[in-house]
């Protein structure tokens, strides 16, 4: 726990603005200091940080996955703490970290292909060797029909936040931001993820609040799931396909569904998705387009309108 002083000098921290703007900061703050320690960074002051740190933590998220957009949201409240602690050294931009401004789209599809995911459910559904094999499948499963982030996947409470006659779930604990969001007009397969998934129910360690991990198991978890994963082959090492794979599968899932047509990182360039978006529903596309993207933004957690979201798991269309 070497870098816990970078936690609590978060959580103290002087901060101005609105409180919601000041609990996000301090949130993505923490986060930076979590990724420093997993780094094997033993800093433990915010004036003490340095670019190099900076790098370290930009090359693990990279490593992940993870978006430009995110990276530069988590990097935006690091910097506020260095700042609110007096150190000013560190590189106001983000480009000497790899990091592009502003956006989190990516060129290619990372979307896992449906058979790849369905195999790796049936492995560890059928896993004898390890005890939590079942249940990260129910856990990857929900991941793949519902677009549920792997923390969502694991604090979900189906006992309190699962309408099954009105086929809506309510998406509440370990979201990104602590932004609750309802999903509606579920299909009978996502209804079948969520049925599967019930024999894992537990009690959470807050009374009247259940998840999907064993009981006391806690944070602990997501390094079982992340176990699970290696198991069957989910890493971008082996397969090319991390556990957040799942979820770009899920929203290209919708955007065909909605336009009957492929999204943009399907194609080698921007005019030739125009091209066969065209060809598909004429002067149509721009409006299916748009549709789309709304419905995934706000599916993803986001609200309607934020295209640097839709871009990260579609492409840009423009």
């Amino acid at each position: 726990m070497k870098s816990i002083s970078l936690v609590l000098g978060a959580n103290k921290a002087t901060l101005s603005g609105p409180r919601s703007k000041q609990h996000r900061v301090r949130q993505n703050a923490r986060a930076f200091a979590k990724r420093l320690r997993r780094a094997g960074f033993g800093v433990q002051k915010w004036s003490k940080i340095s670019n190099k740190h900076f790098a370290a933590v930009a090359a693990q998220m990279k490593d992940e996955n993870v978006g430009d957009g995110r990276i530069a949201e988590v990097f935006s409240a690091a910097r506020t703490l260095c700042e609110t602690y007096g150190n000013d050294s560190i590189s106001p931009t983000n480009d000497v970290f790899g990091v592009r401004r502003g956006t989190i789209a990516n060129a290619n599809s990372k979307a896992v292909a449906p058979g790849f995911v369905q195999g790796a459910i049936d492995k560890l559904e059928n896993e004898h060797g390890y005890e939590y094999g079942p249940r990260c499948a129910a856990q990857i499963r929900l991941q793949w029909e519902l677009g549920l982030r792997r923390e969502e996947s694991a604090k979900v409470d189906l006992v309190s936040d699962w309408d099954r006659q009105g086929r809506t779930l309510h998406v509440q604990y370990g979201t990104k931001g602590g932004r609750p969001r309802t999903l509606v007009n579920l299909s009978d397969r996502q209804q079948a993820a969520l049925q599967s998934a019930l024999p894992f129910v537990s009690l959470s360690d807050r009374p009247g609040i259940h998840n999907l991990m064993p009981e006391g198991m806690g944070d602990k978890w997501q390094e079982k799931l992340s176990y699970a994963a290696r198991l069957c082959g989910f890493t971008k090492e082996e397969s090319g396909w991390t556990l957040h794979s799942n979820r770009h599968e899920r929203f290209h899932t919708m955007y065909l569904a909605h336009t009957g047509f492929q999204p943009p990182n399907q194609h080698p360039s921007v005019e030739a998705f125009q091209q066969a978006a065209h060809d598909k529903a004429g002067d149509e596309w721009p409006r299916l387009d748009a549709e789309a993207r709304d419905e995934i933004e706000v599916t993803a957690g986001h609200s309607a309108g934020r295209r640097d979201v839709s871009d990260a798991y579609l492409g840009s269309s423009q």
